[in-house]
């Protein structure tokens, strides 16, 4: 069936491959994306699970067991999990109707999208079953679930893995259960966090990974949780917080909260670097004289995908030449966790940004052009950060050009942080409508600057 969504773009332009996955005598097709955890099949992990929560369903249809109807994947990937729950769910004759209940997240925009398509290509429908980018274990503020799945990734950090058992276990319904999958080599470690704060259930070790079910356990699970909200996660979870240190890049300083579950290190990148020395040698008097000390309206895009050192710099240097004027910004990426603190850590630098700050996030900057336009009222940016994230497999650089003329105002300056290699395919892509302010490499990086004509 083709999808009636406009993902079409989005799939054409991430999607490494369609596999076919048969679950419970139904026939799923999965897109996967290079972008995205397992791009080339169903990982074990995934199956290992499903493989036990079938098991599971099958005792609940023998023994006449109530079957979950709220649904909680969390970290959903491109929707394996969640999409086969619903569906095995679905197919259940006499389960409240066939109408479970099901919640996809993930804190990156491309696997909402993903999950999102997934989901109509196996005819589930959107009455059943959501896609959301936000953190683990966010959502509605009154949820209590009757089953949370999750392949949690061993990538969101240790800490947070260590606050999502008793959480998942707090937002759990008297009856519900918790279903994840680890890695053998964290199975010890998260098998211990279980036993402390929920009541274990199942501990089942297969080749390469290790499924655990788990329920809310009154003794040792001593409090209720409340979901995570989208833009004040690192508050209600002071787990996700990695790193508090302040940082100084071509003397200006800034504060910086970091992270676990955003990309890059606590200390700025070399994209990050590379563009301040840029602006501080090559930019700096023509910005002030155009943009900061203005006091007529300007807007400012910053896309990135790291902790958000560059917005926090910007912010900074800004503050430093800042007289009344009406300056906003847009930070937009494919990570909500990386947006939430870019916002944070970049209003932290500038009393007077505190309320012009906002988060768009987004798959792609050529797809998601028309959106940023909105977010700016259709009256284009001065001043645009491009730090984009490759993904492998793709070729993006001609619409990111399309994207940077699109949304630049006449006269407005784009600055490109990349890969020494990555900046020099961008910049021989670079159309007519451009001209060159000048560039500067710095160990392995470089950044350019370019002004629409």
């Amino acid at each position: 069936m083709e999808p009636s969504f406009p993902y079409i773009p989005h799939i054409k332009a991430y999607q490494n491959k369609e596999v076919i996955y048969k679950y419970r005598g139904r026939n799923y097709n999965f897109s996967l994306s290079h972008g995205l955890f397992s791009s080339a099949e169903i990982d074990s992990g995934s199956r290992f699970l499903l493989k036990v929560f079938s098991a599971y369903l099958d005792d609940c249809i023998k023994n006449q067991k109530n079957l979950p109807c709220k649904i909680l994947d969390a970290g959903s990937g491109a929707g394996v999990l969640g999409i086969c729950a619903a569906g095995a769910l679905s197919d259940i004759a006499g389960h409240e109707s066939g109408r479970p209940r099901l919640r996809a997240q993930d804190r990156d925009e491309l696997a909402r999208l993903f999950t999102a398509l997934n989901a109509e290509k196996n005819n589930i429908p959107s009455s059943i079953f959501s896609a959301h980018t936000e953190p683990l274990l966010a959502g509605p503020g009154d949820s209590f679930w009757d089953l949370i799945l999750s392949n949690i990734p061993a990538k969101a950090g240790l800490p947070v893995l260590e606050d999502f058992i008793p959480r998942s276990a707090g937002l759990l319904s008297d009856k519900g259960r918790a279903f994840i999958v680890v890695v053998n080599t964290l199975a010890d470690f998260i098998g211990s966090i279980i036993e402390k704060n929920a009541g274990l259930l199942l501990r089942e070790k297969g080749p390469g990974h290790t499924v655990f079910v788990y329920g809310r356990d009154g003794e040792k699970c001593g409090q209720s949780f409340t979901s995570l909200s989208r833009e004040n996660f690192y508050v209600d979870c002071p787990a996700y917080i990695r790193n508090r240190n302040q940082y100084k890049i071509e003397e200006t300083s800034y504060f910086m909260n970091t992270v676990h579950g955003a990309s890059g290190f606590d200390n700025p990148g070399g994209e990050t670097l590379t563009a301040a020395k840029l602006i501080v040698n090559k930019l700096a008097s023509e910005l002030r004289e155009k943009i900061f000390t203005q006091k007529s309206a300007h807007n400012i895009l910053v896309w990135s995908e790291d902790q958000g050192h560059f917005p926090a710099w910007l912010s900074a240097f800004i503050n430093a030449s800042y007289i009344e004027n009406d300056i906003r910004f847009i930070l937009a990426g494919r990570n909500i966790l990386a947006l939430v603190m870019a916002k944070h850590n970049a209003a932290g630098q500038n009393p007077q940004m505190q309320n012009k700050i906002e988060l768009h996030s987004a798959a792609d900057i050529y797809l998601d052009k028309e959106h940023l336009l909105e977010k700016c009222g259709n009256t284009g940016f001065s001043l645009l950060g491009y730090f984009p994230e490759t993904v492998p497999g793709t070729k993006r650089f001609e619409t990111a050009w399309e994207a940077l003329d699109k949304l630049l105002v006449p006269g407005g300056t784009a600055i490109t942080g990349m890969t020494s290699s990555e900046a020099e395919s961008f910049d021989r892509k670079k159309p007519a409508a451009f001209m060159r302010l000048g560039d500067i490499k710095r160990k392995g990086f470089r950044s350019c600057a370019y002004m629409k004509k």
